[in-house]
């Protein structure tokens, strides 16, 4: 049977003795840990479940880091069932980090990798548990052999995914579940303030997958319009902004000397696959454009390739699952390059996409002040202005003579909605769905507790 951890946070006081006790035997900075501990109902609201969960990496049946990773740098010990990272092997693109929900994979910036959990595989060779099972003071932690049947982790805060997380988590007692205003103060987690690095998707860290993704499409826009002979690009523009965009997606790579092993695991991986399929449309490209632009069946090879490469870039954030499909994104960036296509080409397809772009985005926006979250009125008004008025006005007045504002316009219009996109970006996470399930039990907490709790305080 494969080995598991066993939590019982019944007896989790938070101390944060396994998280040292992680760093200690893994020989990381003091304030780093590959296990961290969350606590469920801080503020202690009444009626809701107090407790803390102390999670490393699951070590899953399934594993998504090690499906998600293009490099693969991702092993399984199959004796002990541990999930390993091989760090020679890994390019530092973060991507098993988005694809883990469990929030394991860790990302190192001095040394450009990232490191997760081992099992303490050392230690099983040896017979013996994982530091952190080994030193919890409560009997919190442990370690042992675990029939699949036997894994129970339903539990407020805990990620539910079909992944088969090798974890038992025991039930909350009622104690747990309905703790009192007056209850002593439990201990703090160890370092609370020194949470570890959070490896979440924003527009500040993805600034340079913005560009690569905006580019890209453009790149192939400009190639599938030319096979309609309305549109012509100089072979040398081409090549140099394919230079750029591949330097783009490079400078993302923690280990940018590895690049090469993006392409590795196509089989499963779309961070692979976008590689593969972009880097392939970027040569087809170049060729047809410098050396053989009368062909337009290797033209039109390019095209396909590009427009795949999108496709797969598109699929790359499908791992995040907390977050809108791409094909519901007006800042999809397969539609994104078709839109650009037909622009490009002086198509009224333009027209049919734009229209499509502009419905999904303004439904994401009243979807978004429905639920209370910010809709950022400037950066939407310049996002119309830009992608879509001027660029009509511009087409109404003369489209062949403004052609290159109107362009250069409609990518700006682009370029807002996928910074947009990357602001909007979520990747789940133990401590994500910890304030999701405890906004639920708050307010399914009956009003007529609240007036009691209330009264009582008065």
């Amino acid at each position: 049977m494969p080995n598991s951890f066993l939590f019982d946070p019944n007896r989790c006081t938070g101390c944060g003795a396994c998280r040292l006790a992680c760093s200690i035997e893994n020989q990381l900075e003091p304030e780093r840990s590959w296990r961290r501990i969350d606590t469920f109902n801080r503020t202690r609201h009444p009626g809701v479940p107090l407790y803390h969960l102390s999670l490393a990496c699951n070590h899953c049946t399934e594993p998504a880091c090690m499906f998600a990773c293009p490099a693969l740098a991702y092993t399984r010990d199959e004796e002990s069932g541990a999930v390993l990272l091989e760090e020679d092997k890994c390019i530092g693109c973060r991507y098993c980090a988005w694809a883990c929900p469990y929030d394991a994979p860790v990302f190192e910036p001095p040394r450009g990798v990232m490191t997760k959990c081992t099992f303490c595989h050392h230690r099983l060779q040896e017979g013996l548990k994982p530091a952190c099972a080994s030193l919890c003071p409560t009997g919190a932690l442990d370690f042992a052999d675990v029939p699949e049947a036997e894994l129970e982790s339903s539990i407020p805060g805990f990620p539910a995914t079909d992944l088969g997380p090798r974890v038992r988590i025991e039930p909350l007692n009622e104690s747990r579940r309905l703790p009192l205003m007056t209850e002593p103060d439990v201990a703090e987690p160890y370092l609370a303030a020194a949470e570890r690095p959070t490896t979440g998707v924003t527009l500040r860290s993805e600034w340079t997958l913005l560009l690569f993704t905006v580019l890209g499409a453009t790149l192939v826009a400009s190639v599938a319009a030319t096979l309609a002979s309305a549109f012509s690009i100089r072979p040398i523009v081409f090549i140099d902004a394919a230079v750029v965009t591949m330097a783009l997606g490079s400078f993302h790579l923690g280990k940018v000397s590895r690049a090469y092993r993006a392409i590795l695991n196509p089989r499963r991986s779309w961070l692979s696959r976008e590689v593969v399929m972009m880097s392939s449309f970027l040569a087809l490209g170049a060729v047809y454009l410098w050396l053989t632009p009368w062909n337009r069946v290797l033209g039109a090879a390019a095209t396909l390739a590009g427009f795949l490469g999108l496709f797969c870039a598109d699929q790359v954030y499908s791992v995040l699952s907390a977050s809108r499909p791409a094909y519901k994104h007006s800042a999809s960036v397969l539609w994104t390059g078709l839109f650009l296509a037909a622009v490009f080409a002086g198509s009224w397809f333009a027209a049919l996409f734009g229209v499509g772009k502009l419905v999904l985005y303004v439904q994401r926006k009243n979807e978004f002040t429905d639920a209370g979250l910010p809709v950022r009125p400037w950066t939407s008004l310049a996002r119309v202005v830009f992608g879509f008025a001027i660029p009509v006005a511009l087409w109404l007045a003369d489209p062949t003579g403004t052609q290159v504002v109107l362009i250069a316009s409609v990518v700006l219009g682009e370029l807002i909605d996928r910074g947009e996109y990357y602001a909007e970006l979520e990747s789940e996470s133990p401590r994500r769905q910890m304030g999701i399930d405890l906004e639920e039990q708050i307010r399914a907490y009956p009003a007529a507790d609240r007036r009691l709790v209330a009264s009582a305080g008065d």
